[in-house]
């Protein structure tokens, strides 16, 4: 009789093979977590505003957008991850004109609930031209529905959302947000989105 081999034990490929296999799994639901097939379902609302009224002195005050940015991921985790040169970006416009703008922060959503980002945009003291503000103030008076655009760039997805928000009227919304694919999007300058 001779001597036993590792080579001839049927076990020894048993534990690379489940190391393999563990390997492949983890990798798989990292990226399935990191990159859907399908993008989540996104919408916005608007449940605070300020600025939009004039001031004493008939200068508009600079408006202020209190954001929530709504996320179905129909049962899978989804994480917005901003690349390394930048985050993601919002710019809230009325008929084509940048009102404010933020960046969008990192963030996660679990697969049991839909997730709400809070985002606060703000023109950083610019109030809103005269022409702009009456036009706005106009439609209020009559009681007619104000769109308002909110756009988001979410950079590491190369994806724009085109949002609709409604200041005032019927519907109130929430507006599933079209999503348009592109590497070509600038997150840096708002002017580029109207």
């Amino acid at each position: 009789m001779g001597a036993i081999h590792a080579k001839d034990e049927p076990g020894w490929l048993l534990l690379p093979a489940i190391v393999l296999l563990l390997g492949a799994f983890c990798t798989i639901v990292s990226y399935t977590t990191e990159y859907p097939e399908h993008l989540p379902d996104f919408w916005v609302k608007l449940p605070a505003i300020e600025g939009l009224d004039r001031a004493s002195a008939g200068a508009s005050r600079a408006p202020t957008f209190n954001i929530t940015l709504r996320v179905d991921s129909h049962g899978a985790p989804w994480r917005f991850r901003a690349k390394a040169n930048g985050t993601g970006r919002v710019v809230v416009a009325y008929q084509g004109v940048p009102l404010a703008h933020a960046d969008l922060p990192e963030f996660t959503v679990s697969g049991d609930i839909i997730g709400s980002v809070p985002i606060v945009a703000t023109s950083e003291g610019l109030g809103m031209p005269d022409e702009l503000y009456d036009r706005m103030q106009s439609q209020r008076r009559r009681k007619e529905r104000v769109k308002l655009a909110v756009h988001i760039s979410l950079d590491g997805h190369g994806v724009l959302l085109w949002c609709t928000a409604i200041l005032h009227g019927q519907p109130r919304g929430p507006f599933v947000c079209p999503k348009l694919y592109g590497p070509t999007f600038s997150p840096t300058d708002p002017r580029e989105w109207s």
